[in-house]
């Protein structure tokens, strides 16, 4: 009796199994890295003891999620908009190009 392995169906699956993988990764990053930030502002003391603690690898992670935190609070925080629903970036780009006549 043969076994035969159809090598397609395998680099298919591990493909997928992969692409997930790295999708997994960057929202668990993400969502950590909001934690981070959060942690961060509410316990700036112990942050920078626990950060203090880490090596210099885990120092520049730290520091990127810190970032990322802080990019995404600016972006997605509930102090992104001017009171109205909308978004600062938005009321920028209106101020630069005017707004349009009726």
């Amino acid at each position: 009796m043969t076994i035969i392995i159809d090598d397609s169906k395998i680099v298919g699956n591990v493909k997928t199994v992969a692409i997930l993988l790295v999708i997994a990764a960057i929202f668990t990053f993400l969502g950590l890295s909001s934690k981070v930030f959060h942690f961060s502002e509410s316990n700036p003391v112990t942050y920078e003891i626990n950060y203090n603690r880490l090596s210099t690898p885990g120092k520049g992670v730290a520091s990127s999620m810190k970032k990322t935190g802080e990019v995404q609070s600016k972006v997605l925080g509930p102090r992104r908009g001017n009171g109205k629903g909308g978004s600062k970036f938005f009321d920028e780009v209106e101020k630069v190009h005017g707004k349009p006549s009726k």
